[in-house]
């Protein structure tokens, strides 16, 4: 895999990773447009890492809180909000690995997104009385967050949607579902190094492009993180869904 191949693909985990339109999608994408010769699952988990690491950095002083504070509520909601989507995996895990190689899955899962969004749009404009996060929302997301374990389907963006539909406050539903991220993701890297029989000589072979790939999804998922927080008050899913649909019919048609 080479330099920009890596930096390309780095940038779009950054950028895609905090808006709702599916980072592993488009990382699938221009790994098959660029012809990226590594591991697509194993390449998905280190860039999510890289996006991790940029939430901790920015959530860190709530997460010392909870780490100060383990038996804290936010560390409830956490735990319970990331149950279904490990009985998901646990129940599917070997399907799933079929569907993340898959574009036709990717071009559906995209479409999907799209009827997502609109859904929570739509029961969002309702709702006059944002409430604070609570066990409805919690269970909301988490539920929400399985179904975004297919590929094309946004895991950020369905969390935070249906976190929103369920009446939350935006920003607390963007939180949250920033957070519920750190489980996820280190679960699925735990699982790729300990179970994956060429993760170590994916790491001897493709070290340098790796280290590239990283550093620049960590970048820009910081930026990513900044300039979100500063526009989720004023975005509306509606933005989105025309993209998403757009893509979901041209993978499917072209890849």
């Amino acid at each position: 895999m080479s330099f920009l191949v890596a930096l390309l693909l780095g940038i779009v985990q950054g950028i895609t990773e905090f808006l709702p339109i599916s980072s592993s999608g488009h990382l699938m994408i221009v790994e098959k447009l660029c012809g990226a010769e590594i591991d697509s699952i194993f390449l998905n988990v280190i860039l999510h890492l890289a996006t991790l690491l940029a939430v901790c950095l920015f959530y860190r002083k709530t997460l010392l809180y909870m780490i100060k504070h383990p038996l804290c509520k936010l560390n409830q909601y956490l735990l319970v909000a990331t149950l279904p989507a490990v009985v998901f995996v646990l129940l599917f895990g070997i399907l799933l690995g079929d569907f993340l190689s898959s574009a036709e899955f990717v071009g559906v899962g995209f479409l999907v997104s799209a009827v997502f969004l609109t859904f929570a749009q739509i029961v969002a404009s309702k709702n006059q009385a944002p409430q604070k996060l609570g066990w409805k929302g919690v269970l909301t997301m988490g539920f929400s967050q399985a179904l975004a374990l297919f590929p094309g389907v946004s895991r950020s963006g369905t969390t935070f949607a249906f976190g929103v539909a369920s009446g939350l406050e935006k920003n607390q539903a963007l939180d949250f579902s920033f957070l519920m991220s750190i489980p996820i993701i280190l679960a699925s890297l735990v699982y790729e190094l300990v179970f994956s029989g060429n993760a170590l000589s994916i790491l001897d072979t493709h070290w340098f492009s790796i280290v590239i790939s990283f550093i620049s999804a960590f970048l820009t998922a910081l930026l990513g993180l900044v300039i979100m927080q500063k526009l989720v008050r004023k975005i509306s899913f509606w933005w989105f869904v025309p993209y998403l649909i757009i893509m979901g019919i041209l993978i499917l048609i072209f890849l």
